[in-house]
């Protein structure tokens, strides 16, 4: 299969171009103009398609002898408006593009951050309530931006017959982007963690590039939209355990932190009366996105392709927190089926 990749050469259009040619298929990875791809290690069978999506003239060319489109290209930096134009404007640019070309298959890679966390109790699932329009302007610019640019996809796809898959991983981990937003609130050397016993909705890089090479393959994900998170995830606790990192850690019940959250929240945009914007850690929409306690599961993604993430929590470790000489980034190697890992208590 001939696949275009948008956002190849970040960190997780890294793994799942590495996954795609383990698999025998073709790649276009589509980077940046001033991308310097020698770093990335990327065999010379690789097709580089430079292109930036909010400036380039003509994207129509992308798309030539294309199959199927994996797009992952997002901002998670700068400001508000640069991530809804880089994420909203140049996705509708990019399909835009695909539509006037022969390519009908779309893997969009959406975010847990589409899902209004403020009314999910419990667990946190396919079919939890996704945070309405009206809403949208208390969560940060990530999360406005990623939910209408699954918009944007799901009006293109109905209107124009395309077979659409929306994935949507939640903490997105691995060597070179060790930490994640759900582990607490760095003050100065201080981690505050709030609530250490909450469990993580993560997914290693290579365990989500899997997914995405899963999903392209399978009709039966055709139509569908799934969460990717490894299996229930480790407590913050036991993940900061296993990294081996030493830090000074503050333990917080979350309860407590977010009675703490709203009350700041209350008094200073009294005081303030929405002169300034406050920190994100003290919005309370945004608090329970990051630190919310839920359970997380992949079951629909077992159940309709029947996935399981290849790399076991020990290997997920290894990779990520192991020397670099015990790092492999030969995705050619056979990987074994999960296995359990007891991780310290």
């Amino acid at each position: 299969m001939n696949v275009l990749i948008t956002g190849a050469g970040g960190f997780l259009g890294r793994s799942v171009v590495a996954e795609f040619l383990r698999r025998g298929h073709s790649v276009r990875a589509m980077v940046r103009p001033s991308a310097d791809v020698g770093r990335l290690g990327w065999p010379a069978d690789v097709e580089i398609y430079r292109a930036d999506l909010l400036a380039t003239e003509n994207l129509v060319p992308a798309f030539e002898g294309i199959d199927a489109v994996v797009h992952l290209a997002a901002s998670v930096r700068g400001t508000a408006e640069e991530q809804y134009a880089a994420s909203v404007v140049g996705t509708q640019r990019l399909l835009d593009a695909m539509a006037k070309s022969r390519t009908t298959r779309l893997v969009l890679a959406s975010s847990f951050s589409v899902y209004d966390w403020s009314k999910i109790e419990g667990e946190l699932d396919e079919r939890s309530p996704l945070e309405p329009p009206s809403d949208l302007p208390e969560r940060d610019g990530y999360a406005v931006a990623k939910a209408e640019q699954e918009q944007v996809a799901r009006r293109m796809a109905e209107a124009h017959h395309w077979a659409l898959t929306v994935l949507r991983p939640g903490f997105i981990w691995g060597r070179g982007n060790e930490e994640c937003a759900g582990l607490g609130q760095k003050v100065g050397p201080v981690l505050l963690v709030f609530g250490p016993s909450t469990r993580l909705p993560l997914t290693h890089v290579d365990n989500c590039a899997h997914a995405f090479a899963e999903v392209l393959e399978n009709p039966r994900a055709i139509g569908e939209t799934f969460n990717i998170v490894d299996d229930e995830g480790p407590t913050i606790r036991d993940h900061l355990q296993a990294s081996g990192r030493k830090r000074l850690t503050v333990p917080t019940p979350y309860g407590a932190a977010f009675a703490g959250v709203r009350l700041a929240h209350g008094v200073l945009n009294g005081l303030l009366r929405g002169k300034k914007k406050l920190p994100s850690i003290l919005v309370p929409c945004r608090f329970e996105a990051r630190f919310k306690p839920l359970r997380f599961g992949n079951r629909k993604l077992c159940e309709v392709l029947g996935w399981t993430p290849p790399l076991d929590p020990a290997e997920r470790i290894r990779r990520t927190f192991g020397p670099p000489a015990a790092q492999s980034s030969d995705t050619r190697e056979t990987i074994g089926p999960a296995q359990p890992l007891k991780l310290p208590t």
